[in-house]
């Protein structure tokens, strides 16, 4: 990918985490909150189904999206439902058959589906995953979703978890249970500003790229670089 300057117009947004990570304090605009997720709008045997990971992603969903009709969407995570593969896997190792209701709610678009049976919503949805850099990709995955058709909000939502065991030996930085939803479209309310250049250093990032990016949005302050062997971003707020 060469070298890209890209502003996203943002009319909410909302993060989510299992432990305040943010702090109490900030901009407004970004809803900070911690405990358990709310997830009234959703009918208690979908909420069943859903993992922490899939509740943190549709309570920032929820709050975000709240009053509003049917929406485009992009939904990240670098690792998804990995929680859910690992049993499937031990039972694959023991020669037993696979959970049905833990296959179909282990696949990477298990809670974009639930998010669209919710809302009896059949707009377009994407699910990505593209490693470190996921944060970035699915935002921008999001936006030129938005650039397509300008009069249609996009929603946009990411999450991660630690790795189980035995996964977590491959963790190559502390990922904490968290989640963000952000609302693209206009006239926006703030602009999530980042630029990436190819490239980057060798060594992981200190930080998760979506809480870099949520630190910007947070605070409102421009962030220090974030580098991975495959790129260099910065974050901002416009």
């Amino acid at each position: 990918m060469s070298d890209l300057s890209v502003s996203v117009p943002l009319l909410r947004a909302a993060f989510w985490s299992l432990a305040p990570l943010l702090g109490a304090q900030g901009d407004p605009f970004l809803e900070v909150s911690s405990g358990a997720p709310d997830l009234g709008f959703v009918e208690p045997l979908l909420r069943r189904r859903l993992s922490p990971l899939g509740r943190a992603m549709l309570h920032c969903a929820g709050r975000v999206a709240e009053g509003l009709g049917p929406l485009p969407s992009v939904f990240a995570s670098r690792h998804g439902e990995v929680a859910r593969s690992l049993p499937i896997l031990e039972d694959l190792a023991r020669g037993l058959p696979s959970s049905p209701t833990q296959f179909s709610m282990n696949v990477h678009n298990a809670v974009a589906g639930v998010w669209s049976i919710v809302r009896q919503d059949p707009s377009p949805s994407v699910s990505l995953a593209a490693g470190p850099e996921t944060f970035g990709m699915g935002l921008l995955e999001a936006f030129a979703l938005h650039v397509a058709d300008p009069t249609q909000p996009v929603l946009f939502v990411y999450a991660d978890e630690p790795l189980p065991a035995p996964f977590a030996a491959f963790a190559d930085r502390e990922a904490p249970l968290h989640a963000v939803a952000l609302l693209i479209g206009l006239p926006a309310a703030k602009r999530l500003v980042f630029e990436r250049e190819p490239g980057g250093a060798g060594e992981p990032a200190p930080l998760p790229q979506s809480l870099q990016a949520l630190q910007a949005l947070h605070s409102g302050l421009p962030q220090g670089t974030w580098a991975e062997a495959g790129g260099t971003w910065r974050w901002a707020v416009d």
